[in-house]
């Protein structure tokens, strides 16, 4: 279907949202590879498998050729272009106005979420902004490297818009007016924007609840009662979660790093979701289909998030949002303030989140211990000029003429 047949009414253009997020259910978006990439990369994940590619990633020696990275990157610029498509799109047809805005909300919050994933681990990359590239082939169209700035100005300007005009405030498997704060929230804390930061993710503080047991948010459907945001999978369309984390079933071809294991606290029941002799996460039940749903934000983000916060700016409440997370865990209470937060906040992230999507590699980097966690992994080419970032694709370089072997990342 061409771009102009693919909006034409209301009908039409939730199809077309529907079928945004169907792209983001890809494999190197939020169907496991993005947690393969981002975990062994960082000091979450160990390669035990068979497959160079991941072993690269493992080792922080990216080759310009990787097939993963360049994956990586197609998939979240194909799935820009569709956002993009639809956005203008839905300028030109003639609908309900509350709904186009809505729509189009979504497709912003999508693109602003493939813009974080992407500044995040390449830096600076080409701002496409309109729906003109080819949806299977973005990297043929000439754009050069926008800076790393510009990046999160585009970010920012999309997660406002999106917010203003969300209404799916019940949605879990949509983006809805609380994870778009979630995601804004973070975003200002990247760019170090605390009092915004908190300010925004103010109204999200109280509308959830911790899950009373942290191995029933795992195999199946998402917990409504934590979960923020999550992506819906299914016998049908399943993601890779499982099949790479398991043994039995699966091919265990990544596991719990050394790091990880060491860093849990005697008594954490979040330990229950490793087993075997060979240590294997469990939080992903199917490696048969597949159909496990994946968090990409939970209430424990937004807690973790807020301690931070209070802890930056030495308000004594902040122990209480920490202590909420742990003593869900099964631990006692930890004090928690602008002396330590960033080694206790780094510490609970890693045993809450581990395994799942991108959020161990990000924390490092956004709260700058990352050359410090990453140089001392075991069979590790710890280049520091790299700023550990991913280097841009080759295909990218040889195909988009307005980026040249000069724009590659330092190191590579």
């Amino acid at each position: 279907m061409s771009p102009d047949a693919l909006i034409t009414d209301i009908a039409s253009a939730r199809g077309a949202v529907n079928g945004l997020y169907d792209r983001v259910q890809q494999t190197y978006i939020t169907a496991g590879y993005n947690a393969f990439l981002t975990g062994l990369f960082a000091d979450e994940l160990a390669h035990v498998g068979s497959f160079p590619s991941l072993a690269e990633y493992a080792s922080n020696d990216i080759d310009l050729n990787n097939i993963e990275n360049t994956r990586y990157w197609t998939d979240h610029f194909e799935t820009i272009n569709a956002a993009n498509i639809i956005i203008d799109k839905l300028q030109e047809v003639e609908i309900d106005s509350e709904a186009s805005a809505e729509l189009t909300a979504q497709a912003k919050a999508v693109r602003a979420f493939m813009y974080y994933r992407l500044v995040k681990v390449y830096g600076g990359v080409p701002l496409a902004l309109t729906g003109n590239l080819s949806a299977t082939d973005i990297d043929t169209n000439p754009l050069p490297r926008s800076s790393e700035s510009a990046i999160y100005d585009q970010i920012m300007l999309d997660l406002g818009d999106a917010l203003a005009d969300i209404r799916t405030s019940g949605s879990l498997y949509f983006f809805n007016e609380n994870s778009v704060r979630v995601l804004k929230a973070l975003v200002e804390m990247e760019l170090e924007m605390y009092t915004q930061a908190e300010a925004t993710l103010a109204p999200v503080i109280g509308e959830y609840t911790l899950a009373t047991s942290y191995a029933d948010l795992f195999g199946g459907n998402a917990s409504t009662q934590e979960g923020v945001f999550a992506i819906n999978f299914a016998d049908f369309d399943g993601n890779s979660y499982a099949f790479y984390y398991l043994e039995s079933g699966g091919r265990y071809e990544v596991a719990p790093s050394g790091d990880l294991l060491s860093s849990f606290e005697a008594g954490d029941e979040r330990t229950s979701q490793i087993i075997g002799e060979n240590p294997q996460i469990f939080k992903f039940k199917d490696p048969g289909s597949g159909s496990d749903d994946v968090y990409i934000f939970r209430y424990a983000h937004v807690l973790l998030m807020q301690a931070e916060l209070l802890a930056r700016r030495g308000d004594a409440t902040a122990s209480d949002y920490i202590n909420m997370v742990r003593n869900r865990a099964g631990l006692g209470d930890v004090v928690l303030d602008s002396s330590n937060f960033i080694d206790l906040i780094a510490q609970e992230r890693f045993v809450e989140f581990y395994g799942e999507d991108t959020d161990r590699l990000f924390t490092l980097t956004r709260l700058g211990i990352a050359d410090q966690e990453i140089s001392s992994k075991d069979n590790n080419t710890f280049i520091p000029e790299r700023n550990n970032l991913w280097p841009i694709p080759q295909q990218e370089i040889e195909r988009n003429s307005a980026i040249t072997e000069a724009d590659q990342n330092a190191g590579y």
